[in-house]
């Protein structure tokens, strides 16, 4: 979510198989409730992106003006691709920009409706690993293995629903935004928060911005982002 301090998108090989099972596991209609929120962005999980085409437009890039120079024309992503991509509904011109600014490392527990008994050192650097959420809303026993861990009155029903949250929270941390230390960034729970209590917001300008973060970090000299494989 940095500009500056991500690196291209990692690979997520390891944790897609687990992101897909968490959601078969949200079930018909948590998944209606995400793609309310998300749009189609959780079809990523099954694109095969080619390394080798990435590898050769990376070479058109200008990382000076954000477009794909070619001899006689140029080429960029837009605002409005970003948003029909991934279905965002919504007129752009009346949509609200989301700043994720870091939450506490409480505010953050609280946000996944985790006691703040649990230690903070589950935190480290502002990210948590994919496993902490997994463990805890991915599995099918999570609610069974954590009960005492949850502020959610130990009620498996209610915890069906949180899951959901920590589903998108995790999907974008690992799918979208991801880093080089396969972890996810506590703000992505503050941007979670922000689509699905407020009308009017999009993630397209965050999106766009790392698409354009990514390209200029491997016309540098970085690896060149391989996204998922399936």
């Amino acid at each position: 979510m940095s500009t500056t301090q991500n690196p291209p998108f990692a690979d997520v090989d390891e944790f897609l198989f687990r992101l897909q099972m968490w959601w078969h596991e949200l079930g018909e209609d948590g998944q209606k409730w995400v793609i309310k929120h998300l749009g189609t962005l959780t079809d990523i999980m099954k694109v095969k992106p080619r390394d080798d085409l990435i590898a050769a437009l990376v070479t058109f890039w200008d990382p000076i003006h954000n477009v794909f120079r070619f001899s006689d024309f140029e080429l960029t992503p837009t605002l409005e691709e970003i948003s029909g991509y991934a279905g965002f509904d919504g007129d752009l011109r009346n949509q609200n920009l989301i700043f994720p600014k870091a939450p506490s490392v409480h505010r953050f527990f609280g946000l996944l409706i985790i006691s703040n008994q649990i230690r903070k050192s589950n935190v480290v650097n502002g990210c948590c690993s994919f496993n902490f959420l997994y463990s805890r809303f991915g599995k099918p026993d999570g609610f069974e293995i954590h009960e005492k861990g949850l502020t959610n009155k130990q009620n498996k029903d209610t915890w069906q629903i949180h899951r959901r949250f920590a589903f998108m929270v995790a999907f974008l941390g690992i799918m979208v935004f991801p880093n080089k230390e396969r972890t996810i960034d506590i703000r992505t729970a503050k941007v979670v928060q922000v689509l699905t209590t407020k009308e009017n917001h999009t993630l397209a300008p965050i999106i766009l911005s790392d698409i354009y973060r990514a390209l200029t970090l491997c016309k540098s000299g970085a690896k060149v982002f391989e996204g998922c494989k399936i």
